[in-house]
């Protein structure tokens, strides 16, 4: 017995109720407590609402521990982007980028009012923006698997503070800039990969 689609919007709202804030793990939890409600209706010969009403009294609890507060900055995020970093093209492109700032002196076309740190900020900034417009306004939903590829640039922003220090510097050395530069071209491939990914696997939302 398949559920209705006003039977699909009462679980996603009683999801929602229950604070299940990401757009992506509400939909796992409805697939499969949808799944366990056509099976009981079946069997038991019972109508969507005394199904459901069973059904969340004995398993609420266990399905509710998947929205636990997640943190945006996942140990696996972090891994699976330095795994990323390692990969032979992206040393490569990282090579390029050291190649290109240790031949170019590009502080020439900078001053002291817009510098390469005013740029770097620029750019994170952006991107931030870009993110907050696209998934928050547009598609109008939080999505767990985004935010933690993004949460990669609020790190980004404090390896500049904490770890570059002299980036803040009028004239940050060859090396700083090419890091610093790589790891954005580097943070924007994975982000896109990782919305691509997301894309194909739940192409009904970005319709």
């Amino acid at each position: 017995m398949s559920l209705s689609s006003e039977n699909i919007q009462f679980i996603d709202n009683y999801f929602k109720n229950s604070e299940v804030i990401y757009y992506d793990i509400r939909m796992e939890m409805l697939d499969h407590v949808a799944t366990a409600l056509e099976h009981t209706m079946q069997a038991e010969n019972l109508d969507f609402y005394d199904a459901f009403k069973n059904y969340m009294v004995v398993n609420k609890k266990e399905i509710l521990k998947g929205n636990k507060l997640w943190s945006v900055y996942s140990k696996d995020t972090i891994l699976s982007f330095l795994k990323f970093l390692l990969h032979p093209i992206m040393i490569f492109i990282g090579i390029l980028f050291y190649v290109f700032f240790d031949n170019i002196n590009v502080t020439y076309y900078f001053s002291e009012s817009f510098s390469i740190n005013n740029l770097f900020f620029t750019i994170i900034l952006s991107i931030a923006l870009f993110q907050i417009f696209y998934f928050y306004i547009y598609l109008k939903e939080r999505l767990y698997v985004i935010e933690k590829a993004g949460g990669l640039l609020g790190l980004l922003y404090y390896a500049q503070i904490f770890f570059f220090p002299g980036y803040s510097s009028k004239s940050p050395s060859n090396l700083v800039m090419a890091i610093f530069f790589y790891l954005l071209f580097a943070y924007l491939v994975y982000f896109i990969i990782q919305i691509l990914k997301f894309n194909q696997k739940n192409k009904h939302l970005f319709q």
